[in-house]
């Protein structure tokens, strides 16, 4: 029989990159906020297509014993060498060789090797085309989707990276994950479908826009119209606060006026792209650029931002964006935080142009066995802790070289007075040398009766270089 707390774990994230806490909203939140709500964004959907085998037993076997032979030659131990350099020595016993593939339409799905300790984990998976075919060209690849199942609450991202060799016929991926139950040793199912091949073109010296606002000056204040995107939701009957705060947030930020369509017919980058200027100009303080995209299945914008020329770590990204379509032309409206052509002129225009190379339509699932060693130190605790008036018990802490996991018990009364668990960056651990280790992903899972909080950093640690574990207003002295 299913414990408690077990039957009423609240949610279950997938594809998330984990900062999301039961709050009014944060940083990361409103960015999040703003890309769901005020975006459109991604490809159409496709079909999905149920065709999927077993590789033969000879093919099978062939596959394992290469790849066993390539990790055992430093392959796969490469990739988390460049990921972690010369960190990868408080890993090395963590690390396990998966190898279980399926097949579909001529590419390979192999999930490689995994990494990880008892909540946490890295996931090496590969597209493989069997033809022979490279993957060279394919900066990004898209999948329809990619899910992980790990019959527990948690989250988990990934991203294509480099592999020994660029131009082979293979693309690997990391897969960077945590949940609130124990990973290790347990069975993991990865599934995919459809996926789509993408070429980056990075430009650094594309539309010169203070150039072209001094040459005609008649863009640089123009007569504005109302945004008709901008639309306020008076109904949350069914909203919680922090609901309601978000779409608030969503409202408040949006401009009252834009720019209105000049159709400038301006092509930017090479003559194969079909991405114009349609406006350029200031509204309220902002500059605002307003892209056609005649093809917006084959091609599309990808980062556009500014960098200031006498400080290049100084980046400026779009502020708001929305789009639109008009006579089968999409239209992406950006807005960045430059008030006026005196400021743009320190300022140069950056962006990269993402065009489709080509699709692949089938399904694949690999399952497989987290079986790593679990390297997590569990600590006993029991001390009580406050958060915003709520309190809270920490029962234990884990910790490895490559995460802390915090374990919490509610206080039911706290609770039920208010549900709402704030504990965004309440965690910190603490170096022997008084450094902090810095975090790339945290995540938090809540339910009426406990909360865990789980801390992956950014390189690994060697845990015992660990002095204290500072969780709000205590600190866990580790010995």
């Amino acid at each position: 029989m299913k414990k408690i707390d077990e039957i009423i774990d609240d949610f279950e994230l997938q594809n998330e990159n984990i900062d999301v806490n039961e709050e009014i909203f944060t940083k990361e939140e409103k960015e999040r906020i703003m890309e769901l709500t005020l975006k459109k964004a991604g490809l159409k959907q496709k079909g999905n297509i149920n065709k999927k085998f077993i590789l033969p037993l000879a093919a099978v076997m062939t596959l394992i014993l290469s790849f066993a032979a390539v990790f055992a030659q430093g392959g796969l131990n490469n990739i988390y060498k460049s990921l972690f350099g010369d960190n990868i020595k408080y890993v090395g016993e963590m690390e396990t060789v998966i190898n279980e593939s399926y097949s579909s339409n001529g590419i390979i799905f192999n999930v490689s090797s995994m990494l990880g300790d008892e909540n946490s984990f890295y996931i090496i998976f590969e597209l493989i085309k069997e033809n022979g075919e490279s993957f060279e060209e394919s900066d990004y690849i898209e999948f329809e989707t990619l899910s992980l199942d790990f019959k527990s609450s948690g989250g988990y991202s990934w991203e294509k990276i480099k592999d020994d060799d660029e131009k082979d016929n293979k693309a690997t991926f990391i897969l960077i994950g945590d949940t609130a139950k124990k990973t290790a040793g347990k069975k993991l199912t990865l599934k995919a479908s459809n996926f789509t091949e993408y070429n980056l073109n990075n430009i650094d010296d594309g539309f010169k826009i203070y150039e072209f606002l001094t040459k005609n000056e008649e863009y640089i204040n123009q007569s504005l119209i109302d945004n008709y995107n901008k639309t306020r939701v008076d109904s949350y009957e069914k909203s919680y606060d922090q609901e309601i705060a978000k779409v608030e947030y969503g409202y408040n930020v949006a401009p009252n006026y834009i720019l209105p369509m000049k159709y400038l017919d301006i092509l930017i980058g090479d003559d194969n792209n079909n991405i114009k200027i349609d406006n350029v100009g200031f509204a309220d303080e902002k500059l605002c650029i307003r892209l056609a995209l005649a093809n917006s299945e084959d091609q599309y914008m990808g980062d556009m931002y500014f960098v200031n020329k006498n400080d290049l770590g100084e980046e400026k990204f779009s502020e708001y964006m929305f789009s639109e379509e008009k006579d089968g032309v999409n239209y992406n409206y950006y807005m960045f935080n430059i008030k006026n052509i005196d400021e743009l002129k320190n300022y140069n225009l950056k962006y990269s142009i993402v065009k489709k190379i080509n699709s692949t339509v089938g399904d694949w699932e690999v399952s497989f066995k987290a079986d790593y060693k679990n390297t997590s130190n569990k600590i006993r605790v029991n001390k009580e802790i406050e958060i915003e008036g709520k309190r809270y018990t920490v029962e234990n802490i884990k910790l490895s070289p490559i995460s802390l996991n915090v374990q919490l018990r509610n206080n039911i009364v706290d609770n039920i007075e208010n549900p709402v668990h704030n504990l965004n960056r309440i965690v910190s651990v603490i170096m022997k040398d008084g450094s902090i280790a810095e975090v790339v992903s945290s995540g938090t899972s809540t339910n009426a009766l406990t909360a865990t909080m789980n801390l992956i950093f950014k390189q690994p640690i060697d845990s015992k270089l660990v002095d204290k574990v500072k969780i709000g207003n205590i600190e866990i002295k580790i010995n």
